[in-house]
C-alpha cells in the first residue's frame, strides 16, 4: 500500500512522493494523520538543515531522505501486538519524542534531556528530524507516545498539543504563582502559547512585545493587557516600567532569541524576578549576570517537554476557542512548502499553519 508524503533530502529539497505504509511494530500504533502543524523549526529545517539527520541517528539508526513534520494528531488505525491502552479508533497526539529510555536523564523522568537524543551531526531526537514524521497519511508511533484525546476533542486542536507543551513546560519550570506580572518577548507561536497559559494559570497582567503589528493584534485578541512594539531594550524595561508602577514584572519568557530580547528580558524583571529562556538562539548570548545579581534575579531554560502532554490537553480542552484562534490558515499536503514553510516564513499575519491530511 502506498501513501502520499513530504520527504525532506537536505537543504531546500523537499518532495512529495508516494512512499510505502509499513506495519507498526509490536509497541507501536499506526494513526491516520488528520493536521500536522508547521513550526519554526521546520523552516529551519527546510532552509538550512538545521536539526536534520544527514548521517544515521544513533537510536534510530536513520537519515535523510525522511518524512518532514512534529506536530501531528490523528487517529489510531492499527495495534502493534504489544499495545494495550490504546484501540482502533480514538483520537491521538502524539509526542514526537526518541528518546532512548535507558540514560541517566531518560530514567530520571527527564526524557526531553536523553544523553543519546543528539546525534554527532547535531541531528535533533524528534520525529521529522531523526525518524519519520507526520506529514505522511499514516505514521507508526511509540504506543507510549500516543496521547489519548477526548473522544471530542477536535484533531485541528490535537495538532496545537505538541507546541503548547512547550509552553506548559516552560510555564511549569518557572514555578509562576498567581497574581504574578509577566513579560513576554515574542508573539510567535509559542509566545501566544505562552500567553494562552500563564492566564489560564492565573498571570495577573500579561505584557508581550513584539515587532509584529499583525501578531501583536492576535496577542491582544487572546488577552494580553499590554502589547508593545519595542526594539531598544531600555526603552521596552521604560515601558514595562511605567505599566508595572516601577515594580518590573515577575516573570519574563524569551521567546524570541535575539540578544536585544533577552536583555529586555533581563532589565524587565523586578527584584527576585526570573527570566525563562524557551527560544533557540541563533549565535551564542551574553548574559548581564551583575545585572541579575543586584536584584536577586534568576535565569532558568526550558527545554521541549517531558510529562506535561495530558496537562497540555486538558489546558487546551478548556479553553478551545482561544487555541483556535492561533491557527491561522489549512493547507493541503501538496502545498507544504509555498502555502506552509516558505509563507510562513514571510508573513507575519501568520501564526499556526496546518496541513490538513485527512
Amino acid at each position: 500500500m502506498a501513501q502520499t508524503a513530504a520527504v525532506i533530502y537536505g537543504k531546500q529539497d523537499i518532495r512529495i512522493q508516494k512512499i510505502a505504509v509499513t506495519d507498526p511494530l509490536s509497541d507501536e500504533v499506526q494513526i491516520k494523520v488528520a493536521y500536522n502543524g508547521i513550526c519554526g523549526s521546520d523552516i529551519h529545517e527546510y532552509q538550512d538543515g538545521m536539526d536534520l539527520a544527514i548521517h544515521k541517528h544513533p537510536l534510530t539508526n536513520k537519515c535523510a531522505p525522511l518524512v518532514l513534520g512534529h506536530e501531528f494528531a490523528g487517529t489510531v488505525v492499527k495495534l502493534g501486538e504489544k499495545v494495550t491502552s490504546l484501540k482502533i479508533g480514538d483520537r491521538i497526539a502524539v509526542e514526537p519524542i526518541v528518546a532512548c529510555g535507558r540514560c541517566h536523564a531518560c530514567l530520571a523522568g527527564n526524557y526531553n534531556l536523553c544523553e543519546r537524543s543528539i546525534g554527532k551531526d547535531n541531528s535533533a531526537g524528534f520525529l521529522g528530524f531523526c525518524a519519520d514524521g507526520g506529514l505522511e497519511e499514516y505514521c507508526n508511533v511509540k504506543e507510549v507516545f500516543a496521547h489519548k484525546l477526548p473522544q471530542n476533542f477536535p484533531l485541528d486542536l490535537g495538532a496545537l498539543v505538541e507546541p503548547a507543551s512547550v509552553a506548559v513546560q516552560a510555564v511549569l519550570r518557572s514555578k509562576l504563582q498567581p497574581g504574578d506580572d509577566v513579560l513576554i518577548q515574542g508573539a510567535g507561536p509559542i509566545g501566544l502559547f505562552t500567553l494562552l497559559v500563564v492566564k489560564a494559570a492565573g498571570a495577573h497582567r500579561v505584557i508581550i512585545n513584539d515587532l509584529s503589528s499583525q501578531r501583536l493584534a492576535l496577542a491582544d485578541s487572546l488577552g494580553a493587557d499590554l502589547t508593545l512594539q519595542e526594539k531598544d531594550p531600555n526603552l521596552l524595561t521604560q515601558k514595562v516600567n511605567k505599566f508595572t508602577s516601577n515594580q518590573g514584572v515577575n516573570i519574563a519568557f524569551e521567546c524570541a532569541g535575539f540578544q536585544t530580547t533577552l536583555n529586555g528580558a533581563i532589565n524587565s524583571v523586578g527584584k527576585n524576578g526570573k527570566v525563562v529562556v524557551i527560544a533557540l538562539f541563533g549565535s551564542i548570548p551574553s548574559v548581564d549576570v551583575r545585572g541579575l545579581l543586584k536584584k536577586g534575579g534568576s535565569l532558568l531554560t526550558s527545554y521541549g517537554y517531558a510529562n506535561v502532554f495530558e496537562r497540555t490537553i486538558n489546558i487546551i480542552d478548556n479553553h478551545r476557542d482561544s487555541f483556535r484562534k492561533v491557527i491561522t490558515k489549512k493547507i493541503s499536503l501538496g502545498h507544504v512548502v509555498d502555502q506552509g514553510l516558505e509563507l510562513l516564513a514571510k508573513d507575519k499575519h501568520q501564526a499556526k499553519i496546518l496541513v490538513q491530511l485527512e
